[in-house]
């Protein structure tokens, strides 16, 4: 048996706070117009809350929403009216977009599906992986001993900065896990990242010592049933556990999931998170075979890159194929975009413009060069 390295004691396991600090309830939903590499098989959701700006809040006491100027999230917040000129959009949510209704949050001490299992997915940077493992794989030994979960962090992708960290187990467990590793995180030194996913989306700092962020994946089909109708579940969460709770406007790259940010104290985020599962497994079956999970690439091989090579003239006609079926099929093989200049009087050379990742466009160089090849060969051997 693994030693314990937590506090199992949790200040408040079985009652929602009575009251939300001013400064920590931001409650988020943001909407979602385009499209983040293992399933949330019980995160739930139909719908987001709609907005007609980037970044708009919710005022629980007015039911009217003000734009701030938060981190690209839409936040709700229990306190403070409305003022800005844009808090006249209300929010609606009806059963032909496929919004959940649900108004009230699930009771904690409702056990009937207390036995049901749940897998969340939580992106961490490697610096937290690190945290989060422990020397020899300490921490997360421990956390799985203790909570009686399953738990694994993903390997460092060269170029990128993003883990992803899985817990699985049953409702009241994961939250305990999860709690746990939000608790192994506040040993660690706060990081600050100006790019999307891992940019904090709220504007509140943490708290060193006191306050840490956890980062929830969420398939956009299970959003709406933690958001409820016209956001009284999320308003709610937020509320009864003092924590603050964000949705990340845009989908992660390559993906149809939702970063759904959590910032509190352990205590509180445990008691959220055993309210947030029992929202999750009543729709879990919501997202199953139709997400596209969010898997962590270099950005190096996201950069887009430019490159331009000149081929002799006699030489463009046999590149480009007929009816341009030559030079279509290295667009498709490569995924660059190359364009094909005008010809100069007075050169004997046309200009080709690749555009694309840089891994595209060294692969398109090579197959114009192998095809080039090819057809100079060809042509010396028509003149043997």
């Amino acid at each position: 048996m693994t030693e314990s390295l937590f506090d199992t004691n949790f200040t408040s396991e079985n009652e929602p706070k009575l009251a939300a600090s001013a400064t920590g309830n931001q409650a988020a939903s943001e909407t979602q117009s385009q499209g983040g590499s293992q399933g949330v098989a019980s995160n739930n959701a139909a719908g987001t809350i709609a907005s007609n700006t980037d970044n708009t809040s919710t005022n629980s006491n007015s039911a009217a929403t003000s734009t701030t100027n938060g981190a690209n999230a839409t936040t709700t917040h229990s306190s403070a009216p409305a003022t800005n000129d844009a808090s006249h959009s209300q929010e609606h949510h009806d059963d032909h977009e496929g919004y959940d209704n649900s108004t009230s949050l699930p009771s904690l001490n409702d056990n009937s599906n207390a036995d049901a299992l749940i897998n969340y997915r939580v992106l961490v940077s490697a610096k937290e992986a690190g945290c989060l493992i422990g020397q020899n794989g300490k921490v997360i030994d421990s956390i799985r001993e203790e909570t009686n979960t399953k738990a694994g962090i993903s390997r460092l992708v060269a170029g990128t900065h993003e883990r992803i960290l899985t817990v699985s187990g049953k409702l009241d467990d994961c939250a305990k896990a999860l709690s746990y590793f939000a608790q192994a995180l506040l040993g660690s030194s706060i990081e600050t990242y100006n790019y999307f996913p891992l940019k904090q989306l709220s504007s509140t700092p943490c708290v060193e010592h006191e306050t840490t962020i956890l980062r929830l994946l969420i398939p956009n089909s299970q959003m709406g049933t933690l958001i409820g109708a016209k956001g009284a579940r999320i308003q709610q969460i937020q509320q009864n556990f003092a924590i603050s709770m964000i949705a990340s406007k845009s989908f992660l790259p390559g993906s149809n999931e939702r970063l759904v940010e959590l910032q509190g104290t352990v205590d509180d985020l445990y008691d959220a998170l055993r309210i947030i599962s029992r929202c999750l497994i009543e729709d879990f079956s919501s997202s199953v075979g139709t997400t596209t999970y969010y898997v962590p690439k270099s950005h190096q091989l996201t950069r887009k890159s430019t490159a331009t090579i000149s081929f002799p003239n006699d030489m463009v006609g046999a590149l480009i194929g007929k009816n341009g079926s030559r030079i279509q099929g290295v667009r498709k093989v490569s995924g660059a975009m190359i364009g094909i200049g005008e010809a100069v009087e007075g050169s004997d050379e046309r200009v080709f413009t690749i555009t694309g990742t840089q891994q595209a466009v060294e692969k398109a160089k090579s197959l114009l060069y192998h095809n080039l090849e090819r057809e100079e060969q060809r042509r010396a051997e028509a003149t043997e």
